[in-house]
């Protein structure tokens, strides 16, 4: 599929962000028109693996992952794209980069998709990542000092991503391109009632686990 425009790089709008946007439309509108039974399988899984990604269910999630390979990269440094080791390269790295996703609360992601192309080994879909992020997160993942740590921020960057699948029909890897690093210019602080609440939800269950494990 194709938008027939090139979406320009900017926040959306926060009535309309969504998590369960891609996984709906690609079960209503892409799926359906899958030809060959090759295209289905991998359609699925994608589909599954987006819906437990983005309610943060890590078990689902990692199910519809391989676990013969996995090769997860960021192109776009001029380098390896492993981002010095933090892009799983198995089953076992991934389990520890969706726990992190999970545990830190950074699955709560709107893409909003300009293209979508369906392969025999590959998935490719291309526009602008939208993602949540505790304010207390962005000096640990970019250096970007938050104006409010206790705020949430919504990132947005443009991307193409690469999604790869096994012989089976799971999920072995997701390489994606950006047009650079994030800066402070592409984060907006979000008021509260706009954060879905699937983010307070595991904020609150995250907060009970460690409380536990104290």
């Amino acid at each position: 599929m194709y938008i027939g425009k090139t979406l320009p790089e900017r926040p959306i709008p926060f009535e309309q962000f969504d998590p369960d946007y891609l996984a709906n439309y690609v079960r209503e509108n892409i799926l359906p028109k899958c030809v060959t039974e090759r295209q289905k399988l991998i359609c699925q899984n994608f589909v599954d693996h987006a819906t437990a990604e983005c309610k943060g269910d890590y078990e689902t999630l990692m199910a519809s992952c391989s676990r013969l390979r996995q090769d997860y990269r960021r192109w776009g440094q001029g380098d390896d794209g492993l981002m010095d080791g933090i892009q799983p390269q198995s089953y076992d790295e991934l389990c520890v980069f969706y726990g992190n996703l999970v545990t830190f609360n950074l699955f709560v992601i709107h893409l909003e998709l300009e293209k979508f192309i369906v392969g025999e080994d590959t998935l490719v879909l291309e526009g602008n990542v939208h993602q949540m992020y505790p304010g207390a997160m962005l000096p640990v993942a970019f250096g970007i000092e938050p104006d409010d740590e206790d705020a949430v921020y919504m990132l947005t960057i443009r991307m193409a991503l690469f999604f790869i699948f096994d012989e089976d029909g799971m999920g072995c890897g997701e390489q994606s391109y950006t047009n650079g690093d994030p800066t402070e210019a592409s984060f907006v602080k979000v008021p509260n009632e706009f954060v879905p609440q699937r983010f307070w939800d595991n904020l609150k269950k995250q907060q009970e686990l460690q409380d536990a494990d104290d």
